[in-house]
This record gives C-alpha cells, structure tokens and sequence, in this order.
C-alpha cells in the first residue's frame, strides 16, 4: 500500500510532463540547452582547427587527414558534390565501380552513407537556390622547398558545409546529453553534473574532433535520444501504473523512438549491437517483473517497424542476420506465448525460449557469416583462438582491452567516483522503499534500464578500448543521479541550502582536475603535414591513366580513391565478409588444405595482403594479376615491421597462422621494397612508399630517374 509520503510525490509528477523537474525550472531548459550547443559546438570545431590547422591546408591535405574509412566514406560526398545533379550523384554511387573493382556495387545500399546522401543532397538544394555563400580563398606559403598552396574555406566549400553537419551532430548529442540527464534526476543540476563531466572527459566520450566523418559521429545523437526515449516511456508508465496502448501510441515518444532506431540503423552499422544490447536489459526487467509483458512486447513493436523500414528500402543483409533481429522475433514470440501461463511456468519458459530461440535463428536457421568477425573478436578477446582477420583487429590499439588511462582519467574527474557513489544511493533509496512498498514496486524502472544499459556499455568497453564511447557518457548521465532529490531526502539531506552545498562542493572537486584537463586540450596546436603521401598521390594523378587500379594498404586505398579517383580492388570497409578473410576462421589448416587456401578464400583483403606473406614473388604477382591490378603500393614501414608494439602483431606473423607452410622462408615485402622485385616494376620510391607496376613490361631495371627524383 502506498504511504502518504508516496501519494504526494505521484500528485506533483505530471503524465504529461514526465521528464520536467518542476514548474518554476521549465523556461531554464531551452536556455540552458541552447548555451551548452552553442559551447560544445565552439570546441569541437576550435579542437579540430587546433590540431590540423585546416583552415590553411589545401584540398588534398585536408582529404588526406581523413585517413582509413572515413576517406572512403567522404569519397562518396565528394562524388555527390561534384556532380552536375544530386541525382546524377546518386546513380553514380548507385553504379560504383571504383571501390572495389572490378565490381560494380550499390554503395548506397552496401555501405551506410546516409549522412554522406543527405548532406550532398543539402548541398545541391542551397546552390540551386543561390543560397552558397562565397568562400574565401588565400595562397599559403609551406616553406621547406614545397610549393605554395591555396585554401579556402567557408560554407562555400563543401568540406566545410560537411564539417559544419558534424559539428551539429556533436552539438545535439551535448543538448540530448542534458535533458537526459536532467529527467533522469529530475533537476536541472544533475543535468549540469553530466555536461560538466562530459566536457572534463571529453576525449574519452567522443572522438569527433579528430575523426568527423565517422559512422559513429553522426548515428550517436540518434541512438542517445533513442535512449532516452525508452527511459521517457518507463518513466510515464511507472508514474501512470495503467498506460493505454492508443494514449501511448500517440505519444511524441513512441515516434520519436521509432525516428530515432531508423535513423541509427541507417547512419552506422553497429547500431544494431547497442539496440541488442537494449532488448537484453529490457528482457531483464520483464523476466523480474519489473515491466509488464505488455509493456515490453509494445517495445518489440516499435523497434519492429524501424527495422523493417530499413531492411525493405536498404535490403542490408547485416542487420537482417543480426543477432538483434534475431533476439526482437525470438523475443516476440515467446512473450505472446508465455502471456496465458502462470507466472512461475511463464518466466522460466520464456527465458528459455527467448535464448535457444535467439540462438536457433542466428547461428543454424540464418547462419550468416557477415557478422561472423564479431564473434570470432570476442572469441578471441577471451580465449586463445586467432585468425588472419580477428588479428588485424586486436592488433589496432582502438579494439584493445580499456587502457589504464581511462580509468586513471574518470576517476581523477570524480566521473567514476560519482557513479559509483549514484548507484549506492540508488539502491538504498529502493532498499527503503522495498520495507514499504515491496517488490517490484520498489524498483524504478526507468532508473534500473539505465542501470543495465551503463553495465552493457562498460562490458564493452572494457573488452574492446573503441566502445568506450557509449561507456563514459552514460557514466555521465548515471552520476546526474546524485542530485536527485528523492536520494538525498532518503540520506536526510532534506534541507534545499545543505544539498545546493553538498553539490557545488562536489562540482568544485570535479573541476579541479576537469578545468585542467581542457585548457591542455585547447593549448595543442598542430599542423597538418604527410609530404610523403601527398608526392605519391601527386605521381598518381600525373603518371598513370584514369583507369589505373591500385592494391595495398586497406587505409591507404582509401585516400587513393579520393584524393585521385582511381580504381581500387580493397577498401577498409572489413565489416564485409568479402572483404575480409572469413573463410579461414572455418578451415582447419594442415598440410592437405593449404594448397587449396587461394581457391577455399577468394576474398580481397588476404589476397592482396600477400604482399606482406612469406610467398615467393611470382605467386604474389600472379594474385594481383588475376585481380586486375595495374599498380602496388607499399608501405615500407610495414614490410619491415616498424612500430609494431604489441607482441605476435607484424604482418608476417599474422601470415604466419594461415600460411604455416611457407613460415621459415624470407618474407617477401623487403624483396619488393629495395630487392629484385621482378616480375614487378619499381616506378615509384620515395621515404614511405614503394609503387609497383604489374603489366607486360617486365623490364628489371630500375628507372634511376624517377627514384631519384621522389626521394629526399
């Protein structure tokens, strides 16, 4: 029975205002939510100006920075951009030969270039109304024998409008972050707490002042307001405890909730993950009874209708297969299956049926492997199994476990402390409501969704270094908590002057090292500067045909096919199984299947990648012809293993684990780097980079001109 206590507070909290901490506080949010966009987007375009000083880079040094997939990606706006009709630009990337050739793809439909479609179709609509303003342009000296360049910069030139987009994405997360955190404590301090913390940790919540063009960049936004709209409808409903189904299907967060899945699902692939991760928490709360079947199964609707929306108009195989489809169907069933039965057969069945249904579906009726990387890098994260693939994934810092770094930082800005300190107030709060209300009424749900979802968010971090970006902002919104009224009251901190104190005193604490933190972000200056990239690219665009196409370094491919719009055979998007080599992770290698492993695997990234094997040259050479490719480029860091900083991470130890045959044998990359490299032609040296010329000529001789003329 609820105390009088109880009926006070449910009277003040209003149905139609859940998220609101009062009245008198309502006109501060817009204000306060504008002047926090307005600020982060300052700093992360001063960060991104700071580091690279772009604004004075030319357009090949600006496309350069956009290393490894986020050239790849933002090849496609430049596509768009360039061309005479937005339409003329979408058929282009429609009938994509470039990017894998000599196959001709549907990129839009393959990759998840929405954001790259919706900004290029921005820019066509401003230039068809006039309403591109005018750049502005400057010569800029580069000392140091190198040629002037000019830059420009302005809403003029595209790579600024596409930057401004970013900036905005980042601005919205900022504006989510706060009204999460400010319903979630109901005050307008908690929501404070949580953008102070963000900023005071703000290279480990995001990485968009580095890398824009980022899947991650413009589907985070989405996928954090999402979040908070499933914790807005478990709000209402524990506030309500009887929500009608045509109340709540009108209501803004349903909708927004259902804009929100699609939206993320259509800008990054790896959305689906934190959705699955979502259901599996709010399955918890079902299977414990603290959200009605009723509810939860009105959940599996709305994310149903996203996912079919995107699966019909993409046709993308990824998130078809996933294991969040899966779980959504298996999930489904089985709460319209169990709803008849009594409660203690009903929860064991279900939990039953939901994982051996999830199961049955992904791994044996389905059974795709485009997601199988997935599984074979946690596979590998927590035993001794390793392949070519999952090895060039661990092997990169960013799928590494969490770094000491991060722990020292969130805990030194009291982030961590914070949390930590919430949830104790979190369960003593519920602890004393349990003596009077009982289970589960005691139990917040919307509090408790937010709870599991930080906990799925920190297992993924802490496996995977990357995913720390979904880890420290939902940290942020948890510590809001320990503003929370309702918590303090329970501790007698019930007088308003004690908790305004206990908060800037916390607030000071967390500045110290917080405002310190960022004046060192803000006092690095950089510049820009790959001489060495940018002479390959120049030698590109003046010594082979249009036609020509290139092999190497997934990374390198990337900036290739942007910055000189040649063909290019692999590219760095290893989410697909044909780029990647998924075929070994089901072979067992031994010495009856090696000779069949270049029939077994045709897949682009091993077959290319044999440039750093222990082969001989001639095989090398005769895999890269029957791949049509014209030119090579070699990384000499590469050949010779130079900075790799983790133990059984050079190149010829990841050929090692599949080509055990050939492992005593001299790699071959030194050979073509500064040995004989026939039947290749070397036509290209500079400090970096070799290139290699496949075709007829097989002349052994070095050109000593054009060596000599790229070197320094």
């Amino acid at each position: 029975m609820a105390t009088k206590g109880d009926r006070k507070r449910k009277s003040s909290e209003k149905p139609t205002k859940p998220l609101t901490s009062s009245h008198t506080e309502t006109w501060l949010i817009p204000v306060v939510t504008l002047l926090i966009t307005i600020l982060h987007h300052a700093h992360v375009s001063t960060l991104f100006e700071n580091d690279r000083h772009f604004s004075h880079l030319s357009e090949v040094e600006r496309e350069m920075s956009f290393r490894t997939e986020m050239g790849m990606y933002y090849s496609y706006y430049k596509t768009i951009v360039e061309s005479e009709t937005f339409s003329e630009g979408l058929y282009k990337i429609k009938h994509d030969n470039l990017t894998e050739y000599p196959s001709t793809i549907n990129a839009l439909k393959k990759f998840n270039l929405f954001p790259e479609v919706a900004i290029g179709f921005l820019y066509h609509n401003l230039k068809w109304l006039g309403m591109i303003p005018t750049r502005l342009c400057w010569q800029v000296e580069r000392g140091e024998g190198l040629t002037p360049v000019t830059s420009c910069e302005g809403l003029g030139e595209p790579i600024y409008l596409y930057l401004q987009v970013v900036w905005c994405c980042a601005s919205a997360t900022m504006a989510i972050l706060f009204l999460y955190a400010e319903g979630l404590s109901s005050s307008i301090s908690g929501g404070l707490i949580a953008v102070a913390l963000y900023f005071y940790n703000h290279n480990d919540c995001t990485r968009v002042q580095w890398t824009p063009p980022l899947r991650e960049n413009f589907a985070y936004p989405a996928l954090l307001g999402q979040m908070f709209n499933v914790t807005s409808i478990l709000k209402r409903y524990m506030i309500t405890r009887k929500v009608k189904w045509n109340d709540m299907h009108q209501d803004s967060p349903n909708r927004g909730m259902v804009i929100c899945t699609l939206l993320s699902l259509l800008c990054w692939q790896f959305s689906q993950f934190v959705f699955a991760t979502q259901l599996f928490a709010l399955l918890i709360l079902k299977w414990l009874q603290i959200i009605p079947n009723e509810l939860y199964k009105k959940f599996c609707l709305i994310h149903a209708i996203p996912v079919t929306i995107f699966i019909i108009w993409t046709q993308n195989n990824l998130v078809l297969c996933s294991l969040y489809t899966c779980m959504l169907i298996a999930s489904t069933i089985f709460s319209l299956l169990s709803s008849k039965l009594p409660l203690h057969i009903a929860v064991p069945f279900e939990v039953a049926g939901t994982l051996f249904g999830t199961q049955f579906l992904k791994f044996v009726l389905i059974n795709s492997e485009d997601d199988a990387h997935i599984f074979d890098i946690l596979t590998a994260k927590l035993t001794n199994y390793k392949n070519f693939h999952t090895m060039l994934y661990t092997c990169s810092s960013e799928f590494d476990f969490l770094q000491y770094e991060t722990y020292e930082a969130i805990i030194k800005t009291l982030l961590l402390p914070t949390a930590i300190m919430s949830g104790i107030l979190i369960l003593y709060y519920w602890y004393r409501c349990y003596r009077t209300e009982g289970l589960p009424n005691c139990i917040e749900m919307h509090v408790a969704y937010n709870l599991l979802q930080t906990g799925a968010f920190i297992i993924m971090a802490i496996f995977i270094m990357r995913l720390k970006l979904f880890m420290t902002p939902h940290l942020c919104i948890i510590a809001s908590l320990v503003s929370n009224k309702r918590y303090l009251e329970k501790i007698e901190i019930k007088n308003p002057k004690v908790r305004a104190f206990v908060l800037a005193l916390l607030f000071a604490c967390m500045s110290f090292t917080g405002i310190q933190r960022l004046y060192e972000e803000h006092s690095f200056v950089g510049e820009y500067s790959n001489i060495e990239q940018e002479q390959l690219l120049d030698w590109i665009q003046r010594n082979t045909p249009s036609n020509a196409v290139f092999a190497g370094k997934m990374s390198l491919m990337a900036n290739i096919m942007l910055s000189t719009r040649r063909p290019i055979v692999n590219n760095p998007y290893y989410e697909d199984k044909e780029m990647r080599s998924v075929g070994l992770s089901h072979i067992q290698i031994n010495s009856s299947t090696l000779p069949n492993i270049s029939s077994l695997c045709r897949e682009r990234t091993l077959k290319v990648y044999e440039i750093f094997s222990r082969k001989d040259v001639s095989t090398v050479y005769k895999t890269l012809m029957d791949m049509k490719v014209d030119y090579v480029v070699l990384e000499e860091s590469l050949c010779y293993d130079v900075g790799s900083s983790m133990p059984g991470c050079q190149m010829t130890d990841l050929w090692d684990l599949v080509d055990e045959r050939n492992s005593r044998r001299p790699p071959v990359c030194p050979i073509l780097c500064r040995g004989n490299p026939y039947p290749f032609r070397r036509v290209f040296v500079n400090r970096r980079y070799v290139v290699l010329q496949l075709g007829p000529s097989m002349s052994i001789e070095l050109n000593p001109k054009i060596i000599e003329y790229h070197q320094f």
